[in-house]
C-alpha cells in the first residue's frame, strides 16, 4: 500500500514538472515573472508596511487617559477615603504592544486623467474587546493642481503636525486628535499655497449626545465642515485651520405632558494655527487653537444644557470654549533631543448653564491643564528607541454655574510618566 502512495506522489510531482516546463516554453516566461504568488491586476502596485511597537510606561498616580491609560492625558484630581489618604495616589505600569501598525498604499491606473492611490492602515490599540482596529482607509484622485479624497483618514484640524513625543498622546489635550470618513478637496493655488476643503462624519470619534433619546450622530443635519489654508516651503510650513459644526443631540424627549420630536440643535466652530520650521539639525513646530465643543477630539469641554421645558422635555444648550497650544523644540536626526510644552486653560461656555442639566464632553471641573515632557530618540536603521519624562499638572475646581460655568477656587494636582518604546519599523 505505502508503495502504490509513494508511486503515485512521484507521478503526480512527474506530470507537475513537465505541465510547469510546457507552460514556460509556451508562454516564454522567466522564472523571476512567475514567482509572485498574487496577481492584483495591470498596473496596479501594492507596498506593505508598518511597525512593531513595544511600550513601557510607568504612572506616579492614577492617570486621565484612553486604551487602558495607553494614551496618558494628565492625572486624575485627589479623592480621599475615611483615613485621610489620597485613593489616586497609587503608582500604575505596564508594558503594551497595542500600538502595532500596519498599513498597505496601493498604486492604481490614470483615472480621468488623475493619479489614483488607495490607503488601508490598522492597529491593535481600539482597547477592551476591539483588538483590530481600522485606523485609516481611503481612496485618492492627483491631478496636478487639485486633489480629492474620500474615505477614512484624520479630522483636518488633527492632521497638523505631529510633536516629535515618544507618548503615544501624541500632545493630547493641547491639540485634537481624531479621525472620521470625510470628502475632502485640495486645491493647489500655487506651488507653495494651497487650500483645503472637508465635508466629515463622525464615525471612529463622535461627539456625546443625549442618552435613551433615539439619536446618534448620524441626525446631525450636516457634516463638519472644514476649511484650511496651507502654505509649505522647503523649511517652513504653516496654516490657517477651521471649523462649524452642528449637533443634534436627541430627536425625541419626554416631559409632564407626554413624548415629542426633538429639533433642537448645538453649532459651534472652531479656529486655529500652525508652524513648522526646519533648518539644519534643528525643528520648531506647534501650534494654537480657539475651540468649541471639541470634546470628540479629546480636547477639554463639550456642551451643557441652558434651558430645560419641563413639559416637554425640550432643552437648549451652550458650547464650551477653551483656547490651548503646545510648542515642540527639536534638535539631532540619529540622536534626537526635544523638548515639548503645552497648555490649555477652560474658559466656560458661551452662556450660563442649568447646575441641574446635563454636561457632553469631558473634564468640566479642570481650570486647565499643562505639560512639560523633556525626550530622548535614537534611530538605527529599522530600529528606533525613545526616553521620556512627562510632568503633567491639572487644576481641578468647582463650576460656578452664575458665571457661564467657568472653574473657581481650582488646586493643581501633579503627576508623572515615564516612557520607554521601542519601535522596529518595516
Amino acid at each position: 500500500m505505502k508503495k502504490t502512495i509513494t508511486l503515485s506522489a512521484i507521478i503526480i510531482l512527474l506530470s507537475g514538472i513537465s505541465l510547469h516546463m510546457n507552460a514556460q516554453d509556451i508562454t516564454s516566461q522567466t522564472a523571476k515573472e512567475i514567482i509572485p504568488a498574487i496577481r492584483f491586476g495591470n498596473n496596479i502596485s501594492v507596498k506593505f508596511g508598518g511597525f512593531v511597537r513595544a511600550e513601557y510606561y510607568v504612572d506616579s498616580r492614577e492617570m486621565v487617559g484612553a486604551v487602558e491609560d495607553l494614551f496618558g492625558f494628565f492625572p486624575e484630581n485627589n479623592q480621599y477615603g475615611a483615613d485621610g489618604k489620597d485613593l489616586n495616589d497609587v503608582v500604575r505600569q505596564n508594558i503594551s504592544t497595542q500600538a502595532t501598525r500596519f498599513n498597505t498604499l496601493i498604486t492604481g491606473p490614470d483615472f480621468l486623467n488623475a493619479k489614483s492611490t488607495a490607503f488601508i492602515e490598522y492597529d491593535f490599540s481600539g482597547g477592551g474587546n476591539v483588538n483590530l482596529r481600522l485606523r485609516q482607509a481611503w481612496i485618492k484622485l492627483n491631478w496636478q493642481r487639485a486633489e480629492i479624497l474620500i474615505g477614512k483618514t484624520w479630522n483636518p484640524l488633527s492632521e497638523i503636525p505631529f510633536p516629535s513625543v515618544a507618548g503615544l498622546h501624541t500632545g493630547i489635550p493641547f491639540r485634537p486628535f481624531g479621525r472620521g470618513d470625510q470628502l475632502r478637496f485640495t486645491f493647489n493655488l500655487s506651488q507653495k499655497l494651497s487650500l483645503l476643503l472637508a465635508g466629515e462624519y463622525q464615525s471612529e470619534h463622535k461627539s456625546p449626545i443625549e442618552s435613551n433619546a433615539a439619536s446618534d450622530v448620524r441626525s446631525n443635519p450636516i457634516p463638519e465642515l472644514h476649511f484650511q489654508i496651507r502654505y509649505k516651503s522647503k523649511s517652513f510650513s504653516s496654516g490657517i485651520i477651521s471649523e462649524y459644526k452642528t449637533v443634534r443631540p436627541a430627536t425625541k424627549t419626554t416631559g409632564t405632558l407626554g413624548t415629542f420630536k426633538a429639533t433642537q440643535t448645538i453649532s459651534s466652530y472652531a479656529l486655529g494655527l500652525y508652524w513648522d520650521y526646519r533648518i539644519s539639525l534643528f525643528n520648531i513646530k506647534g501650534s494654537a487653537l480657539y475651540a468649541q465643543n471639541l470634546s470628540e477630539l479629546f480636547q477639554q469641554g463639550g456642551y451643557a444644557v441652558k434651558t430645560l421645558n419641563t413639559e416637554t422635555g425640550a432643552r437648549t444648550y451652550s458650547p464650551s470654549e477653551s483656547v490651548s497650544g503646545w510648542v515642540n523644540l527639536v534638535y539631532g536626526r540619529k540622536w534626537q533631543v526635544a523638548l515639548f510644552g503645552g497648555y490649555q486653560k477652560n474658559l466656560g461656555f458661551t452662556d450660563n448653564i442649568l447646575s441641574d442639566g446635563a454636561f457632553f464632553g469631558r473634564w468640566q471641573n479642570v481650570a486647565y491643564i499643562y505639560r512639560i515632557a523633556p525626550s530622548i530618540k535614537y534611530s538605527y536603521k529599522q530600529w528606533q528607541f525613545q526616553l521620556e519624562a512627562d510632568y503633567d499638572v491639572a487644576a481641578y475646581g468647582t463650576v460656578d454655574y452664575a458665571d457661564k460655568g467657568k472653574v473657581r477656587n481650582a488646586e493643581e494636582v501633579a503627576g508623572v510618566r515615564g516612557i520607554f518604546a521601542t519601535t522596529f519599523f518595516f
